[in-house]
């Protein structure tokens, strides 16, 4: 191979790959799966929501795929059920508290504010684990510093732009999650 043809093989631009993103799902069998999950979630006071969380996301899913291939979407409704439970018990904590212990409160919410942006990452880190596509789990590298950036300090910075800088912290925000 001459220098030439090796200059060229380096100068010639990546062959872009498109990919077909189609969804089989139709209104009417959607419609069955949400008339059961709402019915069911009302007669279980909320409890059944979680069965309902994972019934949407697994037929969403699986009716999509790329090239023929579908997605899968692998957690468990009570992987979902302890997280929603955790976070009921963190509420009616915080409610009780600030009703007869306001300092108290007050403290829980500085609290909440630190944790939050740890919160927000184990989220996003959990719904990326619970999806698969071609046996592939994604993941989410996220980390508390860039995390507390965008989901507190520029959310109260921007209230002293009278939050006119509010849609550049929103694009900041979903850059982070979809990076």
């Amino acid at each position: 191979m001459d220098l030439q043809s090796v200059n060229d093989i380096e100068n010639t631009p990546p062959k872009v790959q498109t990919h077909t993103v189609q969804f089989s799902g139709d209104a009417a069998s959607y419609f069955s799966i949400w008339a059961v999950n709402i019915l069911f979630t009302i007669l279980t006071l909320g409890i059944y929501s979680a069965w309902a969380t994972v019934r949407n996301k697994q037929y969403f899913y699986g009716h999509t795929s790329i090239d023929g291939h579908r997605f899968d979407y692998l957690a468990t409704p009570m992987q979902i059920l302890k997280g929603r439970v955790l976070a009921a018990i963190c509420f009616t904590v915080y409610i009780v508290s600030s009703s007869y212990f306001p300092l108290i409160a007050a403290l829980f919410l500085l609290v909440w504010m630190f944790a939050l942006p740890w919160v927000i990452n184990q989220g996003l880190r959990f719904n990326l684990r619970m999806t698969r596509y071609r046996n592939v789990q994604f993941s989410f590298a996220g980390n508390y510093k860039d995390a507390f950036i965008n989901f507190i300090v520029l959310p109260f910075l921007s209230l002293f732009t009278l939050y006119l800088a509010m849609p550049w912290v929103l694009k900041r925000i979903d850059t982070y999650i979809h990076s």
